[in-house]
């Protein structure tokens, strides 16, 4: 994505730098003349990926279950130079039926892929509301937060409630003219979906096939691919720059046609 004036300034957080998604979208922004904060609970990749970067960026460690640590990192970065758009990237999946659901994997998953979000919403915006700054955030959610998956309710409910929160949080901002967006990616390949692969092989037995499960993710509905994480962080850095000044409170599926035909 080509630099322009109309970012001049603009300070950005990305949160989960070190997964996929997260890295791509680092690079976006920095690509599009943005300075980037790296965050991440693994602090020397998130270092490793503001160092391939061109320009003066910057990563710091940041585990997403802890409200308070959440809070601190925060007003530690908003003092370091304010931010304006905020990416919220972190994610973790496993696979199993309701009746099976481990609880402590359960649990693991909802305090990232939702808990985590709300500390960051909360833990974000304050500073922005203290300021009286405009700004926006943009929450990674999935095609799983739009209709259900055998095997995957505990993704699926954690990103569905991604998107309520999302809904929420904006109506909450718009007197504050701090938007709220979604992206809900469709099968990325990434190597997440590596591991959704072969655990869904491995729970058909051992005729299972990783490498055949991951490939079938490519032909879901009218999809013909996967998508790319960069096209997931093209999606996410329009949704938090000037271009999408109009939108908030909406979930932008970026899905390769997954979800139609």
């Amino acid at each position: 994505m080509a630099g322009s004036d109309t970012w001049a300034g603009h300070r950005a957080v990305v949160i989960g730098a070190a997964g996929a998604i997260g890295h791509a979208c680092t690079r976006a922004f920095a690509e599009a003349g943005v300075t980037v904060t790296a965050l991440d609970k693994d602090l020397d990749s998130a270092a490793a990926t503001a160092a391939t970067l061109s320009g003066d960026h910057a990563a710091l460690a940041l585990d997403v279950c802890d409200p308070v640590a959440v809070a601190k990192v925060a007003e530690e970065v908003w003092r370091a130079g304010t931010y304006d758009s905020v990416v919220y990237a972190p994610g973790t999946v496993f696979t199993a039926n309701v009746a099976d659901i481990p609880w402590a994997r359960y649990r693991a998953l909802m305090s990232v892929n939702l808990d985590g979000a709300f500390h960051v919403a909360q833990g974000f915006v304050r500073p922005m509301l203290a300021a009286h700054r405009p700004g926006s955030f943009v929450f990674l959610s999935s095609m799983a937060g739009l209709r259900g998956e055998a095997g995957a309710s505990a993704y699926c409910a954690s990103k569905f409630g991604l998107i309520g929160l999302v809904q929420s949080f904006a109506a909450e901002m718009t007197g504050s003219g701090i938007r709220v967006n979604a992206v809900a990616p469709g099968n990325v390949d990434t190597p997440m979906l590596r591991q959704v692969a072969r655990e869904v092989a491995a729970s058909t037995g051992p005729s299972g096939d990783p490498d055949a499960t991951y490939a079938s993710f490519a032909r879901v509905g009218a999809a013909r691919r996967l998508v790319t994480p960069a096209e997931v962080a093209d999606a996410c850095v329009w949704l938090a720059g000037p271009a999408s000044a109009g939108v908030t409170g909406t979930t932008l599926r970026v899905d390769a046609g997954a979800l139609v035909g």
